[in-house]
């Protein structure tokens, strides 16, 4: 490594969600409310979450790194200019390709004699050296790549990076600073279905721990540092291995450190387990790809979601289940029965998306062979929320993104807010209850009612700002079995609760006012310097 080389990791630049010359505000940066809880109102759950995979790279080079993430364009430009960067890397997504291209005018200007290095999913459009200027492209995992470039040792061990899976999360209008770290054991996935971004950009799965008492040892880093002993797992092979999963209850129990964890799971990997294991492994929330009531899929083939979910939920964990529509054999009829048959699954939160052909998926290269991807769509439309960009048999690009609004609307309707499922869920896995002799499960019980009375101040906002008569009287109902579980509320709920209905209030009447749009802060970290 030559000892004046110097890099800066940088994100796209704010500010999101708006129609400019470089985005368009249907593409909103916060996961949760815009792929999920997005026709919610105020229940909807907001949150930004960081671009973990440049803070992972920058822990793992030996080369003086800053990570910029979510920058204004006058804060890269003076990060720029005071950096002596030798090496900037930008990573986007396809829809910010025009704000990465800015970033790479601004570095030719302010930065001339400084490499271009360019990554993220958006590196997959065809021909992307012509629309924005670089020097290098990363294709697949950043780490190795990186450090080939550097000179660095490219097998030395991977160190986790410390840091909370979110920031600016708030519930019901109030700041609800999330406990949860994060926590990525590996990139990609091994299913390879045919639309995943994420199997095709890294080619399968790749790990970053050696094994379980690797992953283990950085929990524990992780926990002790940041105090908490919550986890999102950014994984879709967490379950894969069940040999692990017990090896990872065994070192918990082993060092009493009951560790808690939201993760991703196919239904085939869910299948190999008794949700009574996933209470010992921690599991309080599982994002489960369903996609379709048909076995399109080899995750999905042969497996019915609906008593998973159900034994899920009956043992205090929330599920989320995503359905993607516009599926090629969707017509009016299929894709509402697909709607509600997920639906009919009763999860505590719904994802309906778009299909998405993306570049470098197996789905886009078959589209685009068959001459069925409208190119005249601009790139920064193509993001799965709002219009489709390929040619479908039986709809239009005018009426997807109202099917797409209604089917989220239909959901609100008939279960109401995911806060009340979760608050559910929650009350479900209380009446659930574990061997008396089996010490482990009853701490994981005792875990269960402290997570579910946390849910109690948000009841009487449930009950008040309900979207109809019958969530109304679910929130009440609710709101009695609490009673019933954990008596009369505490003068510290009362006080919560009417903090919680007066924040709801403003902020819907916020939202009214067209004043939904949260940017997120911006975050500057400096590695080896």
């Amino acid at each position: 490594m030559k000892s004046n080389q110097k890099l800066l990791l940088t994100s796209v630049f704010k500010p999101f969600s708006v129609d400019d010359e470089y985005g368009v505000k249907e593409n909103v940066c916060e996961l949760m409310h815009n792929q999920v809880t997005r026709r919610q109102g105020v229940f909807s759950v907001r949150s930004h979450n960081r671009s973990f995979g440049l803070s992972l790279i920058a822990e793992n080079l030996k080369v003086p790194t800053t990570v910029l993430d979510f920058p204004t364009i006058g804060e890269f430009v003076r990060e720029l200019c005071k950096g002596q960067y030798t090496h900037v890397g930008i990573s986007f997504i396809v829809p910010n390709v025009d704000k990465a291209r800015r970033l790479a005018e601004l570095t030719r200007e302010h930065a001339p004699g400084a490499k271009i290095l360019l990554g993220g999913h958006g590196a997959r459009i065809p021909g992307i050296a012509k629309i924005v200027q670089c020097d290098d492209i990363c294709i697949g995992e950043g780490i190795r790549w990186l450090r080939q470039l550097f000179g660095e040792d490219v097998n030395t061990a991977i160190v986790h990076p410390v840091m909370p899976v979110d920031c600016k999360r708030a519930l019901l209008g109030v700041p609800t600073p999330n406990r949860k770290a994060i926590l990525i054991p590996g990139v990609g996935c091994a299913n390879k279905c045919e639309f995943c971004c994420t199997s095709h950009f890294f080619d399968g799965y790749t790990p970053f721990f050696n094994g379980p008492e690797d992953m283990f040892a950085a929990m524990e880093m992780i926990s002790d540092r940041l105090k908490t002993s919550e986890f999102f797992v950014l994984d879709e092979n967490f379950l894969d291995e069940p040999a692990r999963v017990e090896k990872l209850i065994g070192l918990m129990k082993k060092h009493r450190r009951p560790f808690i964890f939201d993760i991703f799971s196919s239904l085939r990997a869910i299948s190999q387990y008794d949700p009574v294991t996933l209470v010992q492994l921690g599991v309080q929330f599982i994002w489960i790809g369903v996609e379709s009531r048909r076995g399109l899929f080899e995750k999905t083939r042969g497996i019915d979601p609906a008593p998973v979910i159900r034994a899920l939920r009956d043992h205090g964990i929330s599920v989320l289940a995503s359905s993607i529509l516009f599926l090629e054999h969707h017509d009016q009829k299929s894709l509402w029965d697909d709607v509600d048959f997920t639906i009919g699954l009763e999860p505590d939160f719904i994802q309906f998306m778009e299909l998405a052909p993306l570049p470098g998926t197996a789905l886009y290269k078959r589209l685009e062979a068959k001459g069925r991807i409208r190119h005249e769509i601009p790139w920064r439309e193509w993001h799965g929320q709002d219009t489709i960009w390929f040619d479908h048999p039986h709809f239009n690009r005018r009426e997807s993104k109202h099917i797409l609004d209604s089917a989220f609307d239909r959901e609100y309707q008939i279960l109401g807010p995911s806060l009340l499922r979760i608050a559910e869920t929650r009350l479900r896995g209380l009446a659930w209850h574990p061997p008396a002799a089996d010490a482990w499960l009853n701490a994981r019980y005792a875990q269960m009612r402290d997570y579910a009375a946390e849910m109690r101040p948000l009841l009487p906002a449930l009950a008040r700002f309900a979207p109809n008569d019958d969530i109304r009287c679910r929130a009440r109902a609710a709101a009695k079995k609490f009673v019933d579980e954990f008596g009369p509320m505490s003068l510290g709920d009362r006080i919560s609760g009417a903090i919680v209905m007066l924040a709801a209030r403003l902020e819907q009447r916020r939202i009214r006012q067209g004043r939904s749009v949260l940017q997120p802060p911006t975050f500057i970290d400096r590695y080896r310097q």
